[in-house]
């Protein structure tokens, strides 16, 4: 009798152990199951954000792009105006002198009528000048 407490006590105990290791099994299984399917969700998640990225990366290499074609621009607009001013410049300095060694009251006393022709000669280029540079329609002819 104590042989077969003996046998059915290892039995229970080997039955005990058997259930426990298949208990662990489909617990394991399941914890696979549930990592795959995590990962596969991990793996197409990092392929948008990937895809996402990539977009973004290249919307921001055109931008720069972009903005360095604009900056030379700029730059070629900057150095024409500086080109232009200095022309301005010189051209005032000449006229400085000329009207410094021109005495254009002592010129109107001795000939009015030539004077008064020069005169508006000069103002009509000054405001064909203007109006060159504020619309599309000159007709000013260049010197």
């Amino acid at each position: 009798m104590t042989r077969i407490y003996g046998i059915f006590i290892i039995l229970a105990v080997l039955a005990g152990v058997g259930y426990g290791v298949y208990y662990y099994y489909n617990d394991t299984q399941a914890r696979i199951a549930t990592l795959r399917e995590n990962n596969a969700k991990l793996e197409t998640v990092n392929k948008q954000v990937t895809v996402e990225f990539e977009q973004y990366r290249n919307n921001v290499k055109e931008e720069i792009e972009n903005f360095k074609a604009e900056l030379e621009k700029q730059q070629q607009l900057n150095n024409e105006l500086n080109t232009n001013l200095k022309k301005v410049q010189e051209a005032n300095k000449e006229i400085a002198k000329l009207l410094a060694n021109t005495d254009i009251i002592k010129n109107s006393l001795a000939n009015p009528k030539a004077s008064e022709e020069k005169i508006n000669e000069q103002v009509d280029l000054f405001f064909g000048a203007i109006n060159c540079a504020t619309r599309n329609d000159c007709v000013q002819p260049t010197r």
